[in-house]
């Protein structure tokens, strides 16, 4: 019997959720983390960055308000990281610490500052901001994203009732936030996700080799591995790992408990920012060990990898999708709608059957959102064997009391 073993990738999609701002109008905001071209068009927007967009137009002939810019963060940050490559390069030592310095202290106001000192200013306060977003700390405060841990929380629960004799599951996913954790910590589930310790959790990837068991014999070494058991691979790291040394430990990456922004500010987080050096920094640890890990799961036999609200911006994870496809037995099934000759569609066009596609609006089932959002995958396409398994249950017995009763 060939046994598929199932891997899901869970892009930026899958946390951003809106609302209806008011349940009799159409208006919708937003509780999750918003995906590119929202956040970009807020920073943008906001006040703080008036000065700071004028004088990107005027100097560096950067205009936000126009393509590519007005709506990818991504790009702008890209550019200003080669803008601040170039003039790091020119600088004398000196120049570079005080630069530092005059930007961690917010000494000099943003028009006495050098060109240098104000791009990473600008790169700085984007960072920060892209923090905040992915933290998302007021909503989850007040309870607004109280729909979005609910739908994490049905789609870990729904993947906890597959068959247990299955190989464990592998969650991969680029996204920052934490709603994966907070959905499989409120569901009582375990997870492995890089990191081992008590009070001090630090990065070791010897860890996504184990297994959590049960002893099934007291009198004989029998073990049996528990079923509500997953991996968690952020593969793009998150916003409470931060780099942090620590006494015997070789990786240099700790996970702290209190996702708070005012404490994660003033942290070096552990993640992959937006940059032209995405790629370069994906080959550092921890991520060249996460990513490792990805296309060392991927190259298996009788793979099937799901995509999740993931758009195949990202050229890194890309190319380690696309090696998979080198084995006959793989089959990738993505959950997103091809158009505008976007990267979906054109796997759509190389019209090979191992490739699956689900997505697009059908304005006849009547949904306000498209078929390959996230909380469509959860509620209609994902099996609840949970309630599958209790109605048989249920049957069973009914039809063994009648026998009883006869």
């Amino acid at each position: 019997m060939i046994i598929k073993i199932y891997l899901f990738l869970l892009g930026s999609g899958c946390s951003s959720y809106e609302v209806k701002k008011k349940s009799e109008e159409s208006e919708k905001i937003q509780v999750g983390i918003p995906i590119m071209i929202p956040m970009a068009k807020e920073f943008y927007g906001s006040e703080n960055f008036e000065e700071k967009k004028e004088w990107l137009k005027s100097e560096l002939k950067i205009d936000v308000s126009i393509s590519p810019f007005a709506t990818n963060l991504e790009t702008f940050l890209s550019t200003l990281h080669n803008l601040s490559f170039y003039y790091l390069n020119i600088l004398s030592d000196a120049d570079k610490q005080e630069a530092v310095e005059i930007i961690n202290k917010n000494e000099k106001e943003f028009s006495e500052r050098t060109n240098f000192q104000k791009i990473e200013t600008i790169i700085v306060d984007a960072r920060n901001f892209l923090l905040l977003k992915c933290i998302n700390e007021s909503n989850i405060i007040s309870g607004k994203d109280n729909e979005l841990i609910e739908l994490y929380k049905e789609f870990y629960r729904k993947l906890l009732s597959r068959n247990s004799t299955l190989p464990r599951l592998n969650i991969f996913t680029t996204n920052y936030d934490l709603y994966s954790e907070r959905a499989m910590d409120l569901l009582g589930i375990h997870y492995v996700n890089g990191f081992t310790g008590g009070i001090s959790k630090f990065f070791n990837p010897a860890i996504f080799n184990y297994a959590l068991a049960e002893k099934m014999d007291l009198s004989q070494s029998k073990w049996s591995v528990i079923d509500n058991f997953f991996y968690l691979y952020k593969i793009h790291g998150s916003v409470n790992w931060i780099e942090e040394q620590g006494e015997n430990k070789l990786f240099k990456v700790r996970e702290i408990q209190e996702a708070k922004y005012d404490i994660l500010k003033e942290k070096d987080n552990i993640m992959i920012h937006p940059t032209p050096l995405k790629y370069n920094a994906s080959l550092g640890s921890p991520y060249s060990d996460l990513f490792r890990e990805f296309q060392k799961k991927l190259m298996q036999n009788n793979n099937i990898l799901i995509t999740l609200g993931y758009s195949f911006s990202d050229e890194h994870i890309n190319n380690i999708i696309f090696q998979a496809f080198t084995i006959p037995s793989f089959r990738l099934i993505v959950v997103g709608e091809p158009k505008n000759g976007n990267a979906i569609q054109k796997l759509q066009n190389l019209n090979d059957s191992r490739i699956w596609i689900i997505g697009g609006k059908d304005v006849s089932d009547g949904s306000d959102y498209p078929i390959h959002y996230f909380r469509r995958f959860v509620h209609e396409m994902l099996p609840d064997l949970t309630a599958d398994d209790l109605n048989k249950k249920m049957e069973t017995t009914l039809n063994s009391l009648k026998e009883l009763l006869k």
